[in-house]
């Protein structure tokens, strides 16, 4: 599907990284030193951050939150008392339930009149955050919305398995939603069929888990891992990303009027350096265009997307760098979200590190 959903604006973007760095090239005695090496090499991943035990993906979005909440933009505005509205975008809340937006509305101190919305998405999560929150403002039911998306998928990753762990690090992300006069266009496709590679099995109703799944085994792709923890077939979700990322990348820019000759920034989501230089290489265009940022955090989920353009921050400097951006997320579902939006006057806000 596609869409356009005006009369709204980006006031804010921030984000918060866990204060544990795990270098991979220390792996090498688990995993040897020509596998780190070619891994590394691959991947564009050099360290991941992770969130050590107790520290929620909600605890990071929480950090990143007052960060705009205690901007200068914000204090001298209204705005923070205009937020009644709140989306929390995980795959790792705080709990199976309430629902961690409800909590979050407690520890920000919104509203009670706030509507409190949990997403389950990772990977295009933070597009479909957007669309959630734009929907929103748009609708007239909010005036302001606060959308935290974040993952702390490490805890869900064997330690020998060397497929997941050298890839998935921890963030948590806020990007406040306002009125303006601003559009979004947006662009969705969902192929249920690939829920299979990229799934934790057991743990939900589904598959509850037991003694049985709690077993660590030898899988056929040479991981180590309990149905308790992470799975990825890279393969599986590169060729969905191949296939399906461009189609909707060009239904994004429909949805707007632009042409990809126009676009300005290419916010890809940091699967891997490989997937985001090829995904590129298929679009056909330039490299200066398409920012590659995961190598010091690694693959943060539904957060990688806003963490990108947070590190990134100082190449925007010329505003016109992101007046066209188109935003891509792709990945577990199998889904794919795109956004084509005017980032120029958004604050971005550096990365923090949060104290735990």
């Amino acid at each position: 599907m596609q869409t356009t959903i005006k009369g709204i604006k980006i006031h804010s973007i921030a984000t918060a990284l866990p204060p544990d760095i795990e270098e991979l090239s220390e792996l090498d005695m688990i995993f040897g030193e020509e596998e780190i090496s070619r891994i590394i090499k691959t991947n564009g991943i050099e360290r991941i951050r992770k969130a050590p035990e107790g520290l929620c993906a909600s605890d990071m979005c929480v950090a990143a939150t007052n960060l705009i909440l205690n901007s200068e933009s914000v204090k001298e505005s209204n705005i923070s008392n205009e937020i009644d509205g709140i989306v929390f975008v995980s795959q790792t809340p705080d709990y199976i339930l309430p629902a961690t937006s409800c909590t979050l509305q407690k520890r920000l101190g919104l509203s009670k009149n706030s509507v409190a919305i949990d997403i389950n998405h990772g990977c295009s999560g933070y597009i479909y955050g957007l669309y959630q929150a734009s929907m929103m403002v748009a609708a007239g039911g909010c005036r302001s919305v606060l959308m935290c998306a974040g993952d702390v998928l490490s805890c869900y990753v064997n330690p020998l398995d060397k497929n997941e762990r050298m890839v998935f690090g921890d963030a948590g992300s806020a990007t406040l939603i306002t009125r303006g006069d601003g559009q979004i266009g947006f662009a969705f496709h969902t192929d249920g069929s690939g829920a299979e590679h990229l799934i934790i099995p057991s743990g939900g109703s589904r598959q509850p888990r037991s003694d049985e799944t709690a077993q660590v085994n030898m899988r056929p792709d040479g991981g180590l891992r309990s149905d308790e923890e992470l799975f990825i077939n890279g393969i599986e979700v590169m060729n969905f990303a191949l296939r399906e990322v461009p189609k909707a990348v060009t239904q994004a820019l429909e949805a707007v009027g632009w042409s990809k000759e126009e676009v300005t920034l290419f916010g890809l989501h940091q699967a891997n350096k490989f997937i985001v230089d090829y995904l590129r290489k298929i679009l056909k265009v330039p490299a200066l265009k398409v920012p590659v940022a995961m190598k010091d955090t690694g693959n943060t989920s539904a957060a990688s997307i806003p963490l990108m353009l947070c590190q990134e921050r100082d190449r925007f400097v010329n505003d016109e760098m992101l007046t066209k951006s188109i935003l891509c997320g792709f990945g577990v579902g199998f889904s794919c979200g795109v956004a084509a939006l005017d980032l120029s006057d958004v604050n971005i806000f550096e990365p923090i590190e949060i104290n735990f």
